[in-house]
């Protein structure tokens, strides 16, 4: 046999309306932070194209070194907005 479909929910078991506010900020920082780790991405890449066929090692220690210190660097002027 069949069964009933379950009643319709009531006003109280509705989940409230969508914080779009809230969903549009989650939504910023996670483009920025993808924005971040793209550049990140793209210095190790240079990086390594240093060191393995330029043969530039000491370009390439100081890329890697930049991006440590470019996270500080944006972690410091995030802090003071």
């Amino acid at each position: 046999m069949a069964k009933k479909p379950a009643a319709a929910a009531t006003a109280d078991e509705v989940s409230p309306a969508m914080d779009y506010a809230q969903h549009e900020g989650t939504y910023r920082a996670f483009l920025q932070l993808t924005r971040y780790v793209v550049a990140g991405l793209a210095l190790t890449l240079l990086a390594l194209y240093c060191f393995i066929e330029a043969h530039q090692p000491v370009l390439g220690t100081v890329l890697l070194l930049a991006i440590p210190v470019g996270a500080v660097w944006l972690v410091v002027t995030r802090a003071r907005r």
